[in-house]
């Protein structure tokens, strides 16, 4: 096998293999951001009978330009252009309160399923969970900005909820239509 199909580079250029962890990181940050593109693309989809997700589709897309932040800042990590603030991190608090703030409490596991919108987010969330594991692998090499972290972790948080109002949402809307 040549060199070439072994190694790879970084933003920075710096050559690296094709089996570092900053690279298994950066090819699953970008199979997160085009699972998260799937779920914004069902959402948006007019045809589809639920009701509008305007603001859920709005927020994941900034989401997703801040994956390709955060793979920009894994593979140049010193470019500081790429570091998230303490606001992108408020931000999804903020997201994931207003979400509870619909959904009721949840007292036990909720298995994926319900139906397709609320699967393809679980996915991403468990895409999300792995990405955030890879991050933190990463962090332990090299200097990475704490708050890109705690995105992550909050991310996967805002698809589980994300996913429960898909749920509730589709439920009460099949009883509506059923009358009951």
């Amino acid at each position: 096998m040549e060199n070439s199909n072994k190694e790879t580079s970084d933003l920075a250029g710096w050559k690296m293999s094709k089996n570092d962890s900053l690279i298994h990181f950066i090819g699953t940050a970008d199979e997160l951001n085009a699972h998260l593109g799937l779920v914004r693309a069902i959402l948006a989809n007019e045809d589809a009978w639920q009701f509008s997700w305007q603001h859920a589709c709005q927020f994941i897309e900034k989401v997703q330009k801040n994956m390709m932040k955060m793979m920009s800042h894994v593979s140049n990590s010193k470019d500081e252009k790429y570091f998230f603030q303490e606001n992108e991190v408020a931000e999804m608090d903020r997201e994931i309160t207003r979400l509870l703030g619909v959904i009721p409490k949840q007292k036990k596991f909720s298995i994926p399923g319900k139906n397709i919108i609320e699967a393809q987010i679980q996915i991403a969330r468990t895409v999300a969970r792995r990405t955030e594991r890879l991050y933190a692998a990463i962090y332990e090499e090299q200097t990475l900005c704490p708050n890109a972290g705690a995105y992550l972790n909050k991310l996967s948080d805002y698809l589980y909820y994300l996913s429960q109002q898909e749920s509730l949402v589709n439920v009460n809307f099949i009883n509506q239509i059923a009358g009951i």
